[in-house]
């Protein structure tokens, strides 16, 4: 496909989303299993991509977490079949990636899929990045890699003009990242527009990081306006903000609308399994979760489990539910 539009999009999405299951390797009933237990059920992630578990671990939350909530939530994921871990060098300054470094690669390096990012603005700093990545890490490369945090358009333009995306391709030739992917939460826009440099330039990504929840698609959507052409080129949905950041459940996080006025969706209006449910019935390849203690890893991993895709109906009605909930103030993130 070289182009889908948003009706064909809707009406296609069950279709796309049973393609990117992963069946369980021999066929075994109680799924695919490791030395160290079974794994949550897997996705493709991109045409031709790895395959990587439906539930990932937030890295942001890893840096803002105690020393001793880090690793017990790090355990607790791996125990529970968890098998992708998110981190970025911007969190904590570095904590995250630090943590991981100690807590999780000694142990689970070969058992693991492992993404991390880059702001940098140019290639030079975007090389430097990596290599200080690898560092904390403790690792000779990382399965994905992803230009991180693009603002807009114009941001994506200059990113590929600065040479950014030149170290990403040459990073990957050389072995430092298997994969490479982009992300951002400000505006669809750029995603969209980095869709179509990667096709002028005759580039292939496997991942594309993005807000999906169940108010995205009242306001400045990236489910209608990004996800169509990632679909389109072949590029695997990563979610994350699934809970708008906790604003969803009515927490008053973030980094900026603090003063406002706003009304939590969940459990009031949808219940927080309907919430899950509706994003991994779109085709998106792993939720991202920002996951603060051991018991919200079990919760989400036995969504995992048990996850049982939206009818259209149903998916209608959550979203006339959510549709007073949306706007700036909720996602407070965009724009």
């Amino acid at each position: 496909m070289v182009d889908l539009t948003r009706r064909e999009f809707w009406q296609g999405l069950t279709a796309m989303t049973a393609a990117l299951a992963v069946p369980s390797m021999g066929g075994a009933a109680d799924g695919e299993r490791d030395k160290f237990g079974p794994l949550l059920p897997k996705r493709k992630l991109g045409n031709g991509g790895p395959a990587v578990t439906m539930l990932g671990v937030g890295g942001a939350h890893i840096s803002d977490a105690s020393e001793k909530d880090a690793q017990a939530i790090i355990e607790t994921a791996m125990a529970e079949g968890v098998r992708f871990f998110d981190t970025a060098a911007m969190y904590g300054g570095g904590q995250s990636e630090r943590r991981y470094g100690a807590m999780l690669v000694p142990k689970y390096r070969d058992h693991i899929f492992l993404m991390t990012k880059s702001t940098a603005g140019d290639g030079k700093s975007a090389a430097r990045e990596l290599d200080e990545s690898l560092s904390r890490l403790r690792c000779e490369y990382v399965d994905l890699w992803q230009i991180h945090s693009l603002m807009s358009a114009g941001d994506a333009e200059s990113r590929v003009k600065n040479g950014v995306l030149d170290v990403f391709l040459d990073a990957q030739k050389r072995g430092k990242v298997r994969h490479i992917g982009f992300t951002g939460h400000t505006d669809f826009r750029s995603h969209v527009r980095m869709t179509e440099l990667l096709r002028e330039r005759g580039v292939k990504v496997v991942s594309a990081q993005m807000p999906i929840n169940v108010v995205d698609p009242h306001h400045e959507s990236f489910v209608e306006n990004a996800v169509p052409p990632c679909v389109a080129a072949g590029i695997g949905v990563i979610a994350m903000k699934t809970m708008a950041f906790g604003r969803l459940l009515g927490q008053r996080r973030g980094w900026r609308r603090n003063n406002v006025a706003f009304e939590g969706a969940i459990p009031g209006a949808v219940a927080f399994e309907d919430a899950m449910r509706f994003v991994w019935s779109l085709p998106i390849s792993v939720l991202v979760s920002g996951m603060e203690s051991p018991t919200q890893v079990r919760q989400n991993a036995k969504l995992a489990r048990t996850f049982n895709p939206l009818t259209d109906a149903e998916r209608q009605a959550l979203l006339t539910k959510t549709k007073n909930f949306a706007g700036p103030n909720v996602e407070f993130y965009k724009g």
